[in-house]
């Protein structure tokens, strides 16, 4: 069986595994809805504030949870990942034919197509429900939520590889999800900031997810204004990824003893 199919069969696995239980995936697809109205009104205030007119605050609302509520479902990626090793599936695959990179890399791109989703759904159904309409290019957007989700599936793996137990891994994904979101502008616009912590936001990747989306919904942005979102964004996700790599090395270099 060629590499590629190996990774497809193992993508397959992974789609009917999520599939048998897609409930939290679909509790954080719909509560972002919910807590829409209780934010819009603020945000509104805020943006009115930064100079925009004509603006109802759903403009950063919808993006702001959606955001948010996908930091939270790294938890997911974290769940599969202890769930299988449980299941002992994990091992079986492992002792396999298949190498550990195309198995790693077909949990990943499970992981990375429900984050994408969950994202993509919540402002599809911001759309349908509360009439969000960027001003910018959509083309742009969906560009800056596939850069995003890439991020939070890495975030996913390698906190489920680094971490010694699910508890451990769980309430720092939680911790570093809010944190990350907080600070990167989900519940306020980032300007609302005094200036140290303006400065600390762009430690976040959730900063330059919002900044990005920001200039395409209220600033009519095309795709080559947010490519400097798009390559700070790409500069956290290889960090992400080295951290994945450094820790499957080191497992296999402790397997081969």
């Amino acid at each position: 069986m060629t590499t590629l199919k190996k990774f497809a069969a193992i993508v397959r696995l992974n789609i009917r595994l999520q599939l048998m239980d897609p409930t939290p995936t679909l509790i954080l697809s719909i509560f972002p809805l919910v807590m829409i109205p209780f934010m819009e009104p603020a945000f509104k205030s805020m943006l009115l504030a930064d100079g925009y007119t004509n603006v109802t605050g759903i403009e950063q609302a919808i993006p702001g949870m959606a955001i948010f509520f996908s930091f939270l479902s790294v938890q997911t990626i974290i769940q599969s990942f202890f769930r299988e090793y449980a299941w002992g599936m994990w091992p079986r695959l492992e002792a396999s034919s298949t190498p550990q990179g195309t198995i790693l890399a077909g949990k990943a791109f499970v992981a990375y197509l429900i984050q994408t989703v969950q994202v993509l759904t919540v402002l599809g159904l911001g759309a349908l429900i509360f009439g969000y309409r960027p001003t910018g290019n959509v083309g742009a957007l969906i560009l800056v939520i596939l850069a995003f989700s890439a991020i939070l599936a890495a975030l996913g793996v390698a906190l489920a590889l680094w971490m010694p137990t699910e508890d451990i891994a769980l309430s720092l994904s939680n911790i570093v999800g809010m944190l990350a979101a907080g600070i990167g502008g989900s519940f306020c616009t980032v300007s609302s900031f005094p200036d140290w912590a303006q400065s600390v936001a762009k430690f976040s990747p959730a900063y330059w997810a919002l900044n990005a989306v920001h200039t395409v919904s209220l600033d009519g942005a095309g795709l080559t204004d947010v490519l400097p979102q798009i390559g700070m964004l790409g500069i956290f996700f290889v960090i992400l990824a080295i951290l994945v790599v450094i820790q499957l090395t080191f497992k296999k270099g402790k397997q081969s003893r």
